[in-house]
């Protein structure tokens, strides 16, 4: 991947709406500062202290959306499923708590499936890498970051700060 595919994969991260997959449902728009709504919900969900936010799909910023033709992007979503059952069973090797989370795009065409699991942020830039993923978002229990794994790039909070 070129360094102008990059730059464009790296500046649509901040525009991600979190979804967590729990009942009832729970949202937080990365594009908005953490509010007392926001810090509520994510202490419903048990995530009051720092924790990522981490996929395994589409490793090196490779979406299945991407691909040339029905039947690659087929493909693209079984080894998906692959990968995230793969971040599943590592988690739970290694006995890390984690709530199910789904990275969406504002107008919900896109969407990425995640964990949002309690792990301190060099173990969790590891986890990423170790899935060859860009980047991973953090929160430090204040606000969100969009922390580089496999980029050159500096950790940036989200959204950004005015």
């Amino acid at each position: 991947m070129g360094d102008a595919d990059v730059d464009e994969k790296w500046s649509h991260y901040p525009e991600t709406v979190l979804e967590f997959c729990v009942d009832p449902p729970a949202r937080v728009d990365l594009r908005r500062p953490v509010d007392a709504d926001a810090r509520a919900e994510l202490a419903r969900l048990g995530l009051d202290a720092p924790f990522a936010v981490v996929t395994a799909e589409n490793p090196e910023g490779d979406n299945a959306e991407d691909e040339g033709s029905e039947r690659e992007a087929r493909r693209e979503e079984a080894r998906n499923d692959h990968r995230t059952g793969g971040l599943l069973q590592e988690l739970e090797r290694r006995r890390v708590s984690f709530v199910r989370v789904d990275g969406v795009s504002p107008d919900g065409r896109y969407r990425e499936r995640c964990v949002a699991a309690r792990l301190t942020r060099p173990d969790a830039v590891a986890l990423a890498r170790d899935f060859a993923q860009l980047a991973l978002f953090w929160f430090d229990g204040d606000r969100f970051w969009l922390m580089p794994a496999e980029v050159d790039r500096e950790p940036r909070p989200v959204p950004a700060r005015r």
